[in-house]
This record gives C-alpha cells, structure tokens and sequence, in this order.
C-alpha cells in the first residue's frame, strides 16, 4: 500500500517492524500476563468513536523502517487539508491490514473487522 502527501508517495507495509511499533501503545494485564492490544484497539477507536488520531498513528507505524520516511506532522496535516474522503482511506487501510499475513488471523480471531465491516453505523 502507498500514500501520497504533498505530491511525495510513501509506502506502507503490514510488517513485523508495524506490530512492534503499534501493539505496545495500548498493553493489558489479564490473569497476571500483560498483553498487547494496540492493533485492535486502534481499529476500534477509528471504527467505533471516530477518532482519526489512532489512523495517523496506524499510517505512520505502516510505514515504519522504509523509505522515505513519514513524519506524524505530514500525515496529520494531510488529514486535516489535502484528504479528500477519509472514510474511503479508513476503508483502505482496513482492508490493507485484513489481507496482510502479520495480522489478519489476529483481526479475524478478535472480530475487529467483520463487526466494522457489517455495521454501517460503526463506520467512522
């Protein structure tokens, strides 16, 4: 996947630099074992209650180790001026993930995209 800010294309992979950066973001404790949700949770944060903050941090993790590298300013400002539809680019980063190799047996096992998928409501 690729984004185009400014005129300048960046790429984006579903990669296992990608999980270490977003999962410690949000880190739980179950039965005494911390767990790592931050994938999930910023899915449903984006899903559920709209909130485009967990996209940038989803877009600038996508393209974390490759170049060239993305700064969290230029996504934000994106998001603010040049993005047109940001519901469509929510739709393309979901669908993204839900085919990449690194976490699409996670979503699917946590029924994070289906549940956005099937409400229309829930879309952001």
């Amino acid at each position: 996947m690729e984004i185009t800010i400014n005129e300048k294309t960046y790429p984006l992979k579903a990669s296992f630099a990608f999980l270490k950066k977003i999962e410690p973001s949000d880190i739980r404790e179950s039965s005494g074992e911390k767990i790592e949700f931050g994938l999930p949770n910023a899915l449903i944060q984006i899903s559920e209650v709209g909130d485009v903050r967990y996209l940038v941090d989803l877009i600038v993790a996508l393209n974390t180790g490759l170049t060239p590298r993305l700064e969290r300013t230029a996504v934000e400002h994106y998001l603010e001026d040049e993005c047109e539809d940001v519901e469509k680019l929510i739709d393309e980063v979901f669908d993204f993930l839900s085919r990449a190799n690194v976490c699409k047996m996670r979503l699917k096992k946590l029924d994070v995209l289906r549940k956005q998928a099937e409400s229309p409501e829930l879309k952001a």
